[in-house]
């Protein structure tokens, strides 16, 4: 079985409008916390939220104004992606090219005006988002949405290993988006996930997310066809593995057990034990349960040795962008990977004693990495993994 490997990355958030920027905002603290513009919030207890001052420019030619928010915001991600791995349009076009996106609340913008009773000539929908993608790109591969919430960008990208992996692809372009929405921040409030203040994941006094918006996204191949193109290989996808635990519609379960075996089954998939792990992304809400959950998961997979495993959540810096969140978190990886550096998590004052692991706090960690496990978990009890290793 040929291994999979990234040979671009793109991003964009509210801390940047690309990847470097991105990385550059997560090393030093920089929040994209503000007051919330693009909606009113004055029934709201919480106002604050990761808003993008601007989407970025995009030499493509289409006509954006036909476009959805969501779509707007991918298209930057995807081609600084392309450029990242020295792929074009024709380059897509000429190969069996697929594309794998997740998302929680696709293209929303119609549904919600609608609600308002204002007219719009748009479509909405999570499909629509990949369908933009295909028609501006000509692309003729597998094509899937995954709408698994806040897992979603995980599950996207493991999608695109498993066509990968088949043969039916040679390239897939995975990764997930989100914009910020006011459907999502109306939802979340009622369910009093979120803070009225700093999103603070592991503090002992933190009081729930943030949202945010944005997109991350990966070109993932067939090692041999990379080599065959003479691709740079920024880094190596290893395994993933995912589960539903059903425990609650919203709440984890507290016992962690379909975490913890997403994390097992992934290091299993990958080949690797357990003690080669030196960096966990978490998925790191900032809410009561969810970090409790995780910490608890990563001490049942490590053991003792989840007290010295560094462990960060980006999520204080760019909000939760939901289905964006785990493919975010996923460049980060390759980041890290790359430079030796670990992300910290911001905002934290003091650390929960209930999650005993070794959280980065404010400052990021330089360590040489080998492989890492990335973590995204949803609404359902939906739990899931994936292992990212260096290009060497």
């Amino acid at each position: 079985m040929s291994e999979i490997v990234v040979t671009g990355v793109g991003t964009v958030t509210s801390i940047g409008e690309n990847t470097e920027e991105v990385w550059q905002g997560l090393l030093t603290g920089r929040s994209g916390a503000k007051q919330i513009t693009s909606f009113s919030v004055d029934e709201h207890q919480n106002k604050y939220g990761c808003e993008m001052e601007r989407i970025p420019p995009t030499v493509l030619p289409v006509d954006l104004d036909g476009l959805g928010r969501a779509t707007r915001i991918v298209l930057p991600a995807l081609e600084e992606a392309l450029g990242d791995a020295g792929l074009s349009p024709e380059d897509l076009a000429a190969c069996r090219t697929g594309v794998s996106i997740g998302t929680t609340m696709g293209e929303i913008e119609p549904l919600e005006e609608a609600m308002m009773q204002k007219g719009t000539a748009r479509e909405g929908g999570p499909h629509v988002i990949v369908e933009n993608i295909v028609r501006i790109f000509g692309i003729n591969g597998p094509l899937w949405t995954i709408t698994n919430a806040c897992a979603a960008g995980n599950l996207a990208t493991a999608r695109a290993m498993d066509e990968l992996i088949s043969g039916r692809a040679d390239i897939m372009i995975a990764g997930g988006v989100d914009a910020f929405s006011w459907a999502a921040f109306t939802g979340f409030s009622s369910l009093r996930a979120m803070t009225p203040e700093l999103c603070r994941p592991f503090d002992i006094n933190r009081q729930g997310l943030i949202l945010g918006e944005g997109a991350g996204l990966m070109i993932l191949e067939r090692a041999d066809h990379a080599e065959k193109r003479s691709a740079r290989i920024r880094a190596r996808l290893l395994g993933y593995a995912m589960n539903c635990d059903a425990h609650h519609i919203t709440q984890p379960d507290p016992a962690a057990q379909g975490a913890a075996r997403a994390m097992e089954e992934a290091l299993k998939r990958a080949g690797i034990g357990k003690e080669a792990i030196g960096y966990v992304s978490a998925h790191g809400t900032g809410t009561p349960a969810n970090d409790r959950m995780e910490a608890e998961a990563l001490r049942t997979v490590f053991g003792e040795a989840a007290e010295a495993l560094p462990v960060s959540s980006i999520k204080g810096h760019i909000g939760h962008t939901l289905g964006a969140a785990s493919a975010i978190e996923a460049v980060a990886c390759v980041k890290a990977l790359e430079s030796g550096v670990l992300p910290p998590t911001i905002n934290l004052q003091q650390q929960d004693p209930a999650c005993n692991v070794q959280v980065i706090a404010n400052k990021p960690l330089a360590r040489q990495v080998r492989y890492m496990l990335s973590n995204a978990y949803a609404f359902g009890g939906i739990n899931s993994s994936l292992v990212l290793g260096r290009a060497d």
